[in-house]
């Protein structure tokens, strides 16, 4: 697999300007305030203790930049071969031919568009133990209800839960349903956001499927529930592999008690 290779570290340089202009800044400092130019004289440090202490954060940064481009290679490779073979190859083959930055973030991006073009079945991951599908679908719907981009999960809201988001809202010819921020009330929407994300109260009969999929709550004695679908990036067809956000996308629908879900 191409790759670019991170330049090794060359080190800090210590040059004369540098001194000079370090030298400079410690003579202003101390003619900027004379009255207590003897106490900012005491906190001051040489030259040489100063290149010092820049070659050692230089040495720091460049190991922390090095180990963090290490491990975006990893995550990523990890979610290629995590893939369905007939995904990878179609990535393998994109990448081939991709004349962009040869880097982890490039590599993702293959693997969004190769497998939002691409559907596949359970059995095409012989690699995931089940235990391991439920456990991945569940964080992924979790990460969805917390609004993390990571689940890639639309949100809709159902017209009850949006005229409760916008309780001043009156309608016009030319408006007649309250837009999302527009309209709403932010107060309100951090609401029903935290009541969301902070949901735990899952349990056979308002989650039968287990994988944190759909449940209900109230907000000062409005009662509303949630329900997460699982579809194909492309169509609105459902989705048989949740545990894999690479070709599948969430939709989170939110809604009164009361209200049909639209999705199933």
């Amino acid at each position: 697999m191409r790759f670019r290779r991170t330049p090794r570290p060359e080190g800090y340089t210590v040059t004369p300007r540098k001194i000079a202009a370090f030298e400079t800044k410690k003579r202003r400092q101390l003619e900027a305030l004379p009255l207590f130019a003897e106490a900012t004289a005491a906190t001051q440090i040489s030259a040489a203790e100063e290149m010092e202490r820049r070659k050692v954060a230089a040495q720091r940064s460049t190991r922390d930049r090095r180990a963090f481009v290490a491990r975006q290679w990893r995550d990523a490779r990890a979610d290629y071969y995590r893939l369905p073979r007939h995904v990878r190859d179609a990535v393998a083959q994109r990448w081939q031919s991709w004349t962009g930055p040869l880097d982890s973030s490039s590599l993702v991006y293959q693997m969004k568009v190769a497998g939002a073009e691409r559907t596949a079945e359970p059995e095409d991951y012989p690699q995931i133990a089940a235990v391991d599908r439920h456990a991945r679908t569940v964080r992924f719907n979790d990460l969805a209800r917390e609004a993390n981009p990571y689940a890639r999960a639309d949100r809709i809201h159902s017209p009850g839960v949006m005229l409760w988001l916008a309780p001043f809202f009156e309608g016009t010819e030319d408006v007649r349903e309250p837009r999302m921020y527009l309209d709403t009330n932010s107060a309100l929407a951090m609401k029903l956001h935290y009541a969301l994300a902070g949901f735990a109260d899952f349990g056979h009969n308002t989650d039968p499927s287990g994988e944190h999929r759909s449940g209900v709550f109230k907000i000062d004695g409005t009662a509303f529930r949630f329900h997460i679908s699982y579809h194909q990036h492309r169509t609105d067809e459902e989705s048989r592999v949740p545990w894999d956000t690479y070709l599948t996308r969430r939709i989170l629908w939110i809604g009164l008690e009361n209200e049909p879900c639209p999705f199933p």
